[in-house]
């Protein structure tokens, strides 16, 4: 403990002074983090992952002088509004307690003074595009980037219109800043990181806790076990917002009004912040969510979580349990089940997770991201962008031959003309960039009718895009084909295996643009962009 003191002589007492220790990522993370060296760490939510990076951070930034630097030193960047407001609440205290400036910038903060830039910025990739397009001077002398819940958003559109963006900075800095990037468990940290960091560190926390669950079939059960075991304390996690609200009514009903509140992203932040803050001073009380709780908002101490709807996958799973137990080497889980289909379902993921299995992602790249950054990078270089600078940002990212393709395609469309041995924006960019509609790739919803192939009965509605085999109306279902605003499905086979599930991939919002040769055959069919169900929740939440 003496020697963690030592190497945070500024910022242990502001940090970690009340709990007089580390944990076990935090040990492992902060001489990396002080050695300046990039690092993925990979540790469940609410295990210190962000003090692992931002305290190491501060302590560089005090001892080094970094506040002279006229300029953002440290970018943090997370996936939604509500993560930024939080994280700016959680630190501002802390960062004025040691004289760090800290400041946030998103969609509903768009004012931002370039000559009183702060030395800790907190962000999302979109509102750092349009930044990076309209005050790059106050990016020079960034030190160091975080990357909060890689996790959410890598192998989407997000996740590669961010690489792109951390090669511009890299362009445009003048200093050979980190990158550290912060995810809950994945299945391979390294080639996560390697898309984003170069070389690097992988940090892991291996500390499990032992996952004790039940299976319940309805509210009432559920309240009795809790009642039974003296938990004090819930946070039920539901799929859809229709279910969230639906659900709390039951909750209502057995808890009574005043020790239940709900989450989702389509009730305002003064709403969910009410929520919060109940959660985490309330002795008793149930909160009822959808994934916005999924990440690391501070809602206090959970005693155990309640998974009101089968999850979407296991590594979603790990990410719910996770934010309940912390003090304890157990999470409490409860479970409800609809069917025999859902009982099979949940046994098999719950087996799956304590043995430690996590699903295998394939990666590939969202070609809609080309033609969102040509347009944003050309925007903020109005005199133009060479071939070799192109062909150097979209290196390793997509093949040369369909670069030259998607830009011989964008002008033919008139986005964007070559002119001199240069790439430049049409006026017609320049005008959609002056309003603000070229740096956000995030699509709009699409909902799907589900029909059962043998029977031609319609079985309900999904968003869209969704598992390769998915739950609805308390069977499991497995896509046989794709058709206009449809999904034809049949019964999936029982014993079907959680781990064999497989995403459809989404596209972004400019996909529209792309050559007919590189658009998703799904998206030459529907040419208003889709979802998937936790990029959905990212919609509601982020402009």
């Amino acid at each position: 403990m003496d020697s963690d003191r030592r190497r945070l002589r500024r910022t242990w007492i502001t940090f970690f002074g009340r709990y007089g220790r580390l944990l076990p990522i935090q040990s492992q993370a902060i001489p990396v983090v002080l050695a300046g060296k990039n690092a993925i760490i990979v540790s469940s939510t609410a295990s210190g992952k962000t003090e692992a990076v931002i305290a190491p951070l501060i302590e560089r930034h005090l001892k080094e002088a970094w506040g002279g630097m006229n300029g953002i030193t440290i970018l943090y960047i997370a996936p939604t509004k509500a993560l930024v407001n939080d994280m700016h609440d959680r630190l501002k205290e802390q960062m004025d307690e040691l004289g760090v400036s800290v400041s946030l910038k998103t969609g509903d903060t768009p004012r931002f003074n370039p000559a009183k830039s702060p030395d800790v910025l907190i962000t999302t990739p979109e509102s750092f595009d349009s930044m990076i397009c309209r005050h790059p001077g106050s990016f020079k002398k960034i030190k160091a980037v975080i990357l909060d819940e890689i996790h959410l958003i890598d192998n989407t559109y997000r996740g590669d219109q961010l690489r792109i963006l951390l090669k511009r900075l890299k362009h445009l800095s003048e200093t050979d800043f980190n990158v550290y990037a912060l995810s809950a468990t994945i299945a391979s940290p390294e080639d996560v990181g390697g898309r984003y960091l170069g070389d690097f560190e992988v940090i892991t926390d291996s500390d499990k806790r032992e996952i004790e669950y039940t299976l319940v079939e309805s509210a009432e059960e559920l309240y009795d076990c809790v009642k039974r075991e003296n938990i004090r304390k819930l946070l039920i996690f539901c799929n859809k917002r229709a279910t969230v609200e639906g659900f709390s009514r039951e909750c209502m009903d057995l808890w009574g009004h005043s020790r239940v509140v709900v989450h989702h992203g389509s009730l305002s932040r003064s709403i969910r912040g009410e929520a919060e803050s109940f959660m985490k001073d309330a002795q008793y009380g149930v909160c009822v969510a959808t994934m916005t709780l999924e990440i690391g908002i501070d809602i206090g101490d959970i005693d155990a979580i309640v998974l009101a709807e089968v999850p979407w996958s296991i590594s979603s799973l790990l990410q719910r349990i996770g934010r309940g137990s912390r003090r304890m080497q157990r999470n409490r889980v409860f479970a409800m089940y609809g069917s025999a289909d859902e009982q099979m379902l949940l046994e098999r993921m719950f087996h799956a997770a304590m043995a430690g299995y996590l699903e295998p992602v394939d990666y590939l790249y969202d070609p809609s991201v080309v033609v969102q950054q040509v347009f944003s990078s050309l925007y903020a270089s109005p005199c133009g962008l060479t071939d070799f600078h192109l062909l150097n940002l979209f290196g390793g990212f997509c093949p040369e031959d369909e670069l030259r393709d998607i830009l011989s395609h964008l002008v033919k469309s008139e986005w964007i003309e070559k002119w001199h041995e240069t790439w430049r924006a049409t006026t017609r960019l320049m005008d959609l960039g002056a309003k603000g509609e070229i740096h956000s790739n995030i699509p709009s919803n699409k909902v799907v009718a589900v029909i059962d192939v043998s029977s031609r009965q319609t079985i309900g509605e999904v968003q869209y895009p969704v598992d390769e085999i998915f739950v609805l109306g308390g069977r499991v279902w497995r896509i046989v084909r794709v058709s206009f605003e449809r999904l034809y499905v049949k019964p999936a086979k029982g014993g079907i295996a959680t781990a064999k599930f497989k995403k459809h991939a989404s596209e972004g919002s400019f996909s529209y643009l792309l050559p007919a040769d590189l658009v998703k055959s799904e998206s030459k069919k529907w040419y208003t962009q889709d979802l998937s169900d936790r990029e959905r929740y990212v919609a509601e939440v982020l402009k």
